[in-house]
């Protein structure tokens, strides 16, 4: 017992959270508890001071006190709740005669303490520019006078748990539940996107709503914490909150973010891509990918002066494409007729369509890699055919543009298209697509009608600049396809020791591995819904891909994957096995929006 072993009439509590900690701080509150003769002083009764500059004075008797009374786990391990009663709801509280430093202007707000790796970033950006002996109303002085510095710190938030700290604990999604209850007031499906919907997961066993992101994991608003292979629906190539990325948007944010005439950030990203791109001459940019898509065919048609588009993947939500897929409604039957589908990897599907409606066709777009991988010569074979039926050959590239390749598939095949759309990746989640291509196609971008308020909107501009630097500098892609192959090769030798090998498997995809089910003896929205479950149970937010962002190729997040992958498929041979899996889901039954690849 310390106070024994010392003889000490008075304990300081600090904690190594909190490495800036102030000694005129400490002075102030061992002065307190001596003048007043209290029983306990701190500076967190409530907080006015930064988070991170923490300290707690008690007197021997009162730790006597609080040793001899506490009887929960979480009150030993943390030594003085018992003392300040802050949590007076959930744990026991002694009683104290008790004083709180107050500083005269209210600094909670800042996090000054050491959890996260953003706040590595931010303390090591202190020690690096200031004297290690500083006061703590130095370091207010130089955030003053560095306001981006500021704005990252304050994006950090205050009183949370470290979000490296992946609890095992059993999960409960109460405030997700009630938040959906609200949202769904309001929002259809409770959300703006089908994919990130309640339609998607187990709901009632599942969060349906994040509360923040850092690196490759998230965390719902019940505190449940997961590695994180969404990512937004793979926006995300470097990691979340990406320090050198959200830096150099902090500093444009204060230049400003739309201006009533273009910037000339617009044109050193639109010089980046005509460098790394090989189909791209000139460029436009949008906001997601379903704009640079539909501005291609749009683009497609004026230049050829013919209406029909040939389609192999997924391709956006408008009218054009949406109205070949079960997702028709609304869409007027005329245009529907103008969109028609081929198979991937099959040239001769292709060929029959161009056959059977001969010189109608204005466009074929497709995605050049997906999960499935091309046959390169497919990919020369449908140039062929565009070619000779003189219609423009589109790549949508917003998936693999950024991920496996700098320059996309058409730099990684060598196969160069008429116009290409890119999207997704490119920012690391900052909202910006592009559409690219050869000069004589893209100069009737002069005649169509293509123009948005916001497509030169600033910050998006600049995290894609500072995304595409990164990517190039590190060399992240290649670092991206080397950790799906490791993924890979680890997943893949669990399945087969579990004996599930005839039911599941990793695909080969390096930069894009799925989990492709087989010869599944139960219905396949049952199994994907149970899995789902498992995930999210050991703490793994994973839907059928795995979405690789640079910040899972940091640390021992392979290993943390393999261990909860490996804690998540063990119970799917007792599901198969069972004359009643369905009672296993204690969620809800995964919906499908529709089937494209």
């Amino acid at each position: 017992h310390i106070g024994n072993k010392t003889k000490a009439s008075y304990i300081v509590r600090l904690t190594g959270d909190c490495p800036l900690i102030d000694p005129s701080i400490i002075d102030q509150a061992i002065e307190k508890i001596i003048k007043n003769k209290v029983d306990y002083v701190s500076n967190i009764l409530p907080r006015s001071f930064p988070d991170g500059l923490d300290v707690e004075v008690f007197t021997k008797k009162t730790l006597d006190e609080t040793y001899n009374n506490v009887t929960e786990k979480f009150s030993k391990e943390h030594v003085t709740t018992y003392m300040h009663g802050l949590h007076k709801s959930k744990y026991k509280r002694g009683n104290f005669k008790k004083i709180n430093i107050i500083n005269k202007e209210n600094f909670s707000h800042l996090r000054w303490t050491l959890d996260e790796e953003k706040d590595y970033y931010f303390l090591n950006d202190v020690f690096k520019n200031l004297d290690n002996d500083i006061s703590w109303m130095k370091i207010i002085e130089y955030l003053t006078k560095n306001p981006e510095k500021l704005l990252i710190n304050n994006m950090i938030g205050t009183g949370i748990k470290a979000i490296s700290n992946i609890s095992n604990k059993k999960k409960t999604f109460k405030k997700s539940n009630l938040l959906f209850k609200q949202a769904i007031k309001t929002i259809p499906l409770g959300s703006q996107t089908f994919s990130k919907s309640y339609t998607q997961w187990p709901k009632g066993n599942s969060p349906l709503f994040f509360d923040r992101a850092h690196g490759a994991k998230v965390v719902d608003p019940d505190g449940n914490h997961y590695i994180d292979y969404v990512l937004g629906l793979l926006p995300i190539t470097l990691g979340y909150c990406d320090i050198d990325v959200d830096r150099d948007v902090f500093k444009q944010m204060k230049k400003g973010t739309i201006f009533s005439l273009p910037s000339k950030l617009e044109m050193e990203l639109s010089e980046i891509l005509v460098d790394i791109i090989p189909s791209a001459e000139m460029v436009r940019f949008g906001k997601n990918g379903s704009d640079v898509t539909t501005a291609a065919i749009r683009l497609a048609r004026a230049f050829t002066g013919k209406d029909m588009i040939a389609v192999a993947g997924y391709h956006g939500w408008h009218d054009w494409y949406i109205g070949s897929s079960s997702r028709n409604l609304g869409v007027p039957k005329q245009v529907e007729k103008l969109t028609k589908k081929f198979i991937f990897n099959d040239s001769d599907s292709l060929k029959k369509i161009f056959s059977k409606y001969p010189n109608k066709f204005a466009a074929v777009i497709l995605e050049p890699s997906g999960l499935v991988k091309p046959n390169i010569e497919f990919l020369r074979h449908i140039k062929e055919l565009c070619k000779k039926n003189k219609a423009l050959l589109i790549f949508d590239e917003v998936i693999s543009g950024f991920r496996i390749n700098l320059g996309g598939a058409q730099k990684e095949y060598n196969i160069i298209p008429d116009l290409s759309c890119f999207g997704k990746g490119m920012a690391n989640g900052y909202p910006i697509s592009a559409i690219v291509g050869s000069k004589k196609i893209m100069k009737l971008m002069e005649e169509i009608f293509f123009s948005t308020t916001f497509a030169g909107d600033t910050l998006s501009i600049t995290a894609a600049i500072s995304t595409i630097k990164k990517l190039k500098k590190f060399n992240i892609i290649k670092k991206n396809k080397a950790f799906g192959k490791k993924l890979i090769t680890e997943l893949n030798k669990i399945i087969a020791s579990s004996k599930l090998s005839n039911y599941l498997e990793i695909s080969k995809v390096d930069w894009w591995p799925k989990i492709v089910f087989k010869n599944l003896p139960i219905r396949e929205d049952l199994v994907i819904s149970l899995i789902r479950q498992e995930f999210i149970r050991n703490g793994l937010f994973l839907g059928s891909t795995f979405n690789i962002c640079y910040a899972h190729t940091q640390g021992d997040i392979l290993k943390q994957t393999i261990f909860k992958f490996k804690n998540s498929i063990e119970r799917l041979n007792l599901y198969f096995l069972s004359d009643n899996p369905e009672r296993f889901l204690t969620g809800n039954l995964i919906e499908k929006t529709f089937k494209v690849r």
